[in-house]
């Protein structure tokens, strides 16, 4: 049976949520990490690191700066600093999701919203910001880095929003490619879960998010490609309890599409299970055509989840009515 928990229409990609937010209702009790649980293993001898993981959290990527640089702050802390997830929630209709006017029909309302409800939870502190290099938190930018970016966005194959044929819309409009971060996996408006398969040769990580799968090779060298994988070239191997994924090569289409990559990127991620429901998930991006140095961020990612369809608006009546205001609009301009 088909299963559906996801509007069905256009994804407003306009919403960053790089706020200062989380829940200050009641917190439900958060298990400590505890230094004699013993990681399961799979029986070819590595770490099992399978299943359904959420890594929601309401940490923004880069540290604000009323933390005054420091990374680690105690519950108390969280919930003096931080607005509740409803009032969240609520703005983001009033000003961004659900904002009054013709030109926000079919936003998103908040019973889609799913952001999280604190701030991550590692090694028995609430974390600030998922980088933790550099230290001040912050995304170590070249001089000329943002423009480049921005330039890459630009001129690479998305789409320019155009209804002259349901071609001409952005690929996530079509739903061909989503919204949100999945190289690295960074928490979005909703969607925010993956899942984890391991065999003796490969893994595979699958987003939820427009359901991409990255199939990444186990103790093999990367390919002389003569053309770049739509999610890119994934090799893997273990360092004691750690599945190590490195990528690279990306498809123009797929870098566009991130936030935080160019096409030269070196992306190193670590899966580490810490409790029988919990992974700690960490990212490094090697750029040096956006970056002055490598930068790492870190995450926690929580099993007992469920992974779902994404059921987007193709095949649905959202495009056609898309095309259709668009020729009543040419319409009346004649």
């Amino acid at each position: 049976m088909i299963r559906f928990d996801k509007k069905t229409t256009v994804c407003p990609r306009s919403l960053i949520l790089f706020g200062l937010t989380v829940s200050a209702i009641p917190l439900l009790a958060l298990a400590q990490e505890t230094s004699d649980w013993e990681p399961p293993m799979l029986d070819w001898g590595v770490p099992d690191v399978q299943g359904v993981w959420n890594y929601q959290t309401r940490s923004s990527l880069e540290r604000p700066a009323n933390y005054n640089g420091k990374l680690e702050i105690s519950e108390q802390e969280m919930l003096e600093t931080m607005v509740s997830t409803p009032d969240y929630i609520a703005f983001l209709e009033a000003t961004g999701a659900e904002a009054p006017g013709p030109e926000n029909v079919g936003g998103y309302n908040g019973f889609w919203i799913t952001p999280g409800d604190t701030l991550s939870y590692m090694n028995g502190f609430y974390r600030t910001s998922i980088i933790t290099y550099p230290e001040d938190g912050r995304i170590p930018w070249r001089e000329d880095g943002k423009a480049v970016r921005a330039s890459q966005q630009e001129d690479l194959p998305m789409g320019r929003a155009e209804s002259d044929g349901p071609e001409g819309r952005t690929l996530s409009d079509r739903c061909l490619v989503s919204f949100s971060s999945t190289a690295p996996f960074l928490s979005s408006l909703y969607n925010n879960n993956m899942q984890i398969v391991q065999s003796p040769t490969h893994v595979m990580l699958l987003a939820e998010m427009v359901h991409n799968a990255r199939i990444v090779r186990i103790d093999q060298e990367f390919k002389d490609l003569p053309y770049e994988k739509w999610l890119g070239d994934s090799i893997g191997y273990y360092e004691g309890d750690t599945l190590v994924v490195e990528t690279k090569n990306f498809n123009p289409w797929q870098v566009q599409k991130e936030r935080l990559i160019s096409e030269g990127i070196h992306l190193t991620e670590r899966f580490t299970r810490v409790e029988d429901q919990k992974l700690h998930y960490s990212f490094t991006i090697d750029d040096p055509v956006l970056y002055t140095e490598p930068w790492t961020g870190e995450l926690p990612m929580y099993g007992n989840s469920e992974l779902y369809e994404y059921a987007c608006h193709e095949g649905n009546y959202a495009m056609r009515a898309i095309l259709a205001g668009e020729r009543r609009r040419e319409a009346d301009a004649k």
